[in-house]
């Protein structure tokens, strides 16, 4: 899962000219997860071979794939 992921990224990163910009939108996987968190990490998992994944996670596929975080936001 986290291969195909960094496949797509590279693949977008690929296309974006020099100065483009990525913009991904993404469920962090909070530290305390509540009952709903949980299942939707169990969903995910079972659906896509991957749940939700930590910031620290998704930082380390963003740089796998050869892109660099220029701005995060949380958008609640």
């Amino acid at each position: 899962a986290d291969e195909d992921a960094v496949l797509a990224l590279s693949e977008a990163a690929e296309a974006l000219p020099a100065d483009g910009t990525l913009l991904l939108v993404e469920q962090i996987r909070p530290a305390d997860p509540d009952e709903d968190a949980a299942l939707q990490h169990l969903r995910l998992a079972c659906l896509f071979g991957s749940g939700l994944r930590t910031q620290e996670e998704l930082d380390a596929l963003v740089e796998w794939a050869g892109l660099r975080i220029r701005r995060r936001e949380d958008i609640g």
